[in-house]
């Protein structure tokens, strides 16, 4: 769970990222694209309406400076025409400048109509002039009515379409300006908008996170502090449990060593004091059997299920015969389970002896082992006729340092039996739990994985509940 939050964090800044990116690369797009389209107005359209004007400028300055040349040849005057000449240089000057502009379709076909129509007019002028140098002022009229006004109103047209065409494509071109100033103006609304959410995202994931990893934080401290006090109860126990019987030991050799102790206080002394080491001895293997079933099982390891119980029930004949009980086995399969023999001799015997101490003063005195395959695992049952389990224990009875009701013999154990057996089966793959016994008593059961066996044969799961099954195989007992 808080490796998909980080990952969905992780994804909400990236988003934040990429959108403020975005948002810069649009507006970086569309400013080039506005640039581009006022370098098109800035050196296309605006020099040639200004070519084009100053063309058609010249043009009427020409034709005003020929009429009046031809209007004076009458009166003897002569004008130098050196106005005329400086106007068509100037002429030719706009001419060269709008062609030089990148042209459109149109414009190339205008500019050659222009061309055309100002050499004619040029021509015309020209003319114009001649007859006016040689004294024909009705000759230079003639001309200049039917020939120079005409030209000039054409050429002055023709200049006037171009500067129409170039107005048209500014007008375009600003209008596309204007799109592209709105579309970005909302494609970066948008992108900011988006950025802004994002990131909203983001800080409230952020803050999740940050909260999630302050109460995993606190979680693990409680559960670090929950656990020091159970180990430094479970440390007082133990420390409780070993010093009582070595305060008892220490008492009966103290007895022992005085020389006014009477011979038999001083043998029923030893006797206490033997006692009392064994039972720390009892505590102290509990102690290490319970390490030890933390640690990682091997893997490839079998036992044989058969072999394990018939050697355990041979071991467990005299604590049997000492609790005045009979120790039954049933239905034990040709099957072997995936642990060590071992594992599986400490786990059936913790459960055993559990059942042989609490049988307390029941009349009927029985212990009833069985297993048999079920669905790839091997179960085991170990029910006793005692009085059960208290119902305040339930499943607590398999954590550490639990202990049930006084057993039979006075000594309520140091509670790692039970504990050891779940950790152990955990440990190997399967499961453990309690249950009433068909007995009246106690019922305890695990299953572990079954293993394969080395012989073709497979071993039939047995239909019958534990309660219909009384084919012993093994009986030992009072």
């Amino acid at each position: 769970m808080r490796r998909d939050s980080g990952l969905i964090l992780l994804a909400a800044f990236a988003a934040v990222v990429v959108a403020f990116i975005g948002s810069t690369l649009l507006s970086q797009r569309a400013a080039r694209e506005v640039g581009q389209l006022a370098l098109n107005i800035s050196r296309d359209a605006a020099p040639g309406v200004e070519s084009m004007a100053a063309l058609r400028a010249e043009l009427r300055r020409i034709q005003a400076l020929v009429e009046q040349q031809a209007m004076e040849v009458g009166a003897g005057a002569r004008t130098p025409t050196t106005g005329v000449d400086e106007a068509r240089r100037r002429v030719d000057e706009s001419l060269a400048r709008f062609a030089a502009l990148p042209p459109a379709p149109e414009e190339t076909r205008l500019l050659r109509d222009l061309q055309a129509a100002v050499r004619s007019f040029d021509e015309a002028a020209e003319r114009v002039l001649e007859q006016s140098r040689s004294g024909a002022a009705d000759a230079a009229m003639r001309t200049l009515s039917r020939e120079v006004h005409p030209l000039a109103d054409e050429a002055a047209t023709i200049a006037g379409r171009l500067i129409d065409f170039n107005a048209q494509q500014a007008q375009k071109t600003a209008e596309e300006i204007e799109v592209v100033h709105a579309r970005a103006g909302r494609l970066a609304l948008w992108m900011d908008a988006m950025s802004a959410i994002l990131a909203a995202i983001a800080a409230f994931l952020a803050v999740r996170a940050v909260r999630q990893v302050h109460r995993v934080q606190q979680e693990h401290q409680e559960v670090l502090q929950r656990r020091n006090e159970e180990l430094e109860q479970f440390a007082g126990r133990v420390a409780h449990d070993i010093l009582s019987p070595l305060t008892s030991a220490g008492l009966a050799l103290s007895l022992a060593e005085n020389a006014r102790t009477p011979q038999d206080h001083i043998q029923a002394a030893a006797q206490r004091g033997s006692a009392s080491l064994q039972r720390v001895r009892r505590i102290v293997d509990a102690l290490l059997e319970f390490a030890r079933s933390g640690a990682r099982p091997e893997t490839g390891l079998s036992a044989d299920v058969p072999q394990v119980m018939a050697g355990l029930l041979e071991e467990l004949h005299p604590q049997a015969q000492e609790a005045a009980a009979e120790l039954r086995a049933e239905t034990i399969p040709d099957s072997s389970v995936a642990c060590s023999p071992g594992v599986l001799h400490v786990l059936v015997a913790n459960l055993v002896r559990n059942a042989l101490k609490y049988l307390d003063d029941s009349a009927k005195r029985i212990v009833v082992v069985r297993a048999w395959p079920r669905r790839g695992n091997v179960l085991f049952e170990v029910e006793d006729s005692g009085p059960g389990l208290p119902p305040e224990l339930g499943d607590r009875v398999f954590q550490p340092y639990v202990r049930g009701r006084r057993n039979s013999a006075g000594k309520p154990g140091i509670g790692l039996g039970l504990a050891t057996v779940k950790r152990l089966v955990e440990a190997h793959g399967g499961s453990v739990g309690t249950g009433r016994s068909s007995l009246g008593g106690a019922l305890f059961w695990f299953e572990l994985p079954a293993a394969p066996k080395a012989g073709p044969e497979a071993v039939p799961e047995a239909p019958r509940r534990a309660a219909d099954r009384s084919d012993d195989r093994f009986v030992t007992g009072a």
